[in-house]
């Protein structure tokens, strides 16, 4: 079991490397963002926007996808907890 102290928080975010998982997904992380890189830079240098484009508004789909992710993500902890406070209570019986 490793213990983990929380004032010592530095020595996790370095020991991150090592771990089995980020070595793995490190390549991936890398192409994402070389690509997103990529399509970024066409966007603004080849093509040219103009102001009224809706790619130039893209953002603010996003934020609203996050928020109504957000949102259903609390309703199914929610849930989920009555859920289990309502077999606790039942088994407690």
């Amino acid at each position: 079991m490793i213990i983990y102290n929380s004032k010592e928080w530095w020595k996790s975010v370095l020991y991150m490397h090592k771990t089995d998982t980020f070595r793995k997904l490190i390549p991936y992380i890398i192409a994402i963002g070389l690509f997103s890189w990529g399509v970024a830079y066409y966007e603004l240098e080849y093509i040219k926007l103009s102001e009224k484009s809706w790619v130039k508004n893209i953002m603010i789909v996003h934020n609203l996808l996050g928020f109504v992710l957000s949102i259903l993500l609390v309703f199914r902890t929610n849930s989920a907890y009555d859920r289990w406070w309502e077999a606790r209570k039942q088994w407690g019986a």
